[in-house]
């Protein structure tokens, strides 16, 4: 498991990342959200060696990744395929890979054919596209097969086939145990894989929750309730502590209350209910909820108003 403590950085006078605390639990796929700025990038690094906080630490299953004899099997990470050398091929770039890990011979092998590459293993990197050379980046995170994946932005340049199968792969890592950060601009695919969501902004952790808990959470979560009496429901919801609204077609949006409690209320005194409906937003609407002000170029109000849900 790893394990942010306190986590800072900072560059002169700029606060890249404020002191945040997390951990990337084995067998979930906890995506790592933030808009442009937010410190996510920065935070990753720091994960993986390539930064040194400035405060704070990061463990890896309780010691540092430097004192790891064997990282690449404790963590595999895709961060910027531009880095890969164009003149190798994938058999020759996960070879090196290997061969500097101690691996066994036939790894790469394996990794390519997991991912899709073992038909174009000795043609050069520089001739793949965008979606190819994401592929060889999975590889390479794939090779020493990690406890933990970090992935930054994998469904770039993937078509709609490519993206279905890199969900479904993710997921099958996830049950076999395994720990899964994903940090993507496509919300809906997050949406789609993530059990968890870890979200910052301006260097802050601003949530760390289930997807679940996440969506209960939010202020644009709803009931819509139509009844046959819609005055005494409003009444008797209100009273219990319920934030009521009625809506132009004399249906009921209702927050801080369970479905299951507003179908209990209403059979309790008699009331017909012909519709009940939870709506929640998606993750696109979450995020635009918990950032709103945030933003790396909105104004320097981000400590009013802190949509602080970190669990």
């Amino acid at each position: 498991m790893i394990q942010l403590t306190g986590l800072t950085k900072t560059y002169g006078d700029k606060t890249a990342v404020n002191d945040i605390s997390f951990q990337i639990h084995p067998g979930v796929v906890t995506g790592f959200l933030g808009p442009n700025g937010a410190g996510k990038s920065t935070t990753i690094r720091m994960i993986l060696n390539l930064a040194i906080p400035t405060a704070g630490s990061v463990t890896v299953d309780g010691t540092s990744f430097a004192s790891l004899e064997k990282p690449l099997e404790k963590i595999g990470a895709m961060v910027d395929t531009n880095t890969i050398d164009s003149r190798l091929t994938p058999e020759q770039y996960l070879r090196i890979l290997a061969t500097a890990a101690g691996l066994d011979r036939g790894r790469p092998g394996e990794v390519l054919s997991l991912v899709g590459l073992k038909a174009v293993a000795e043609k050069r990197i520089g001739t793949f596209s965008l979606g190819m050379r994401q592929r060889v980046g999975l590889a390479a995170a794939l090779i020493g097969d990690p406890e933990t994946i970090i992935l930054d932005e994998p469904f770039n340049g993937l078509d709609v086939d490519g993206i279905h199968w890199l969900r479904d792969l993710l997921r099958d890592l996830a049950k076999q145990g395994k720990a899964i950060l994903v940090s993507s601009h496509l919300l809906s695919e997050v949406q789609a894989l993530a059990d968890r969501i870890i979200m910052l902004a301006q260097g802050e952790l601003i949530a760390d929750m289930s997807m679940e808990e996440l969506l209960e959470a939010s202020l644009s979560s709803y009931v819509q309730v139509q009844t046959d009496d819609v005055a005494k429901l409003y009444e008797i919801l209100t009273a219990e502590g319920a934030q009521v609204d009625v809506m132009q077609d004399e249906k009921l949006r209702v927050r801080k209350t369970s479905q299951k409690r507003i179908g209990d209320i209403a059979f309790g005194h008699g009331l017909v209910i012909y519709e009940l409906l939870t709506h929640h937003p998606s993750l696109e609407e979450l995020f635009s909820e918990l950032v709103a002000g945030k933003s790396e170029y909105r104004g320097s109000n981000s400590h009013t108003n802190k949509a602080k849900v970190a669990s």
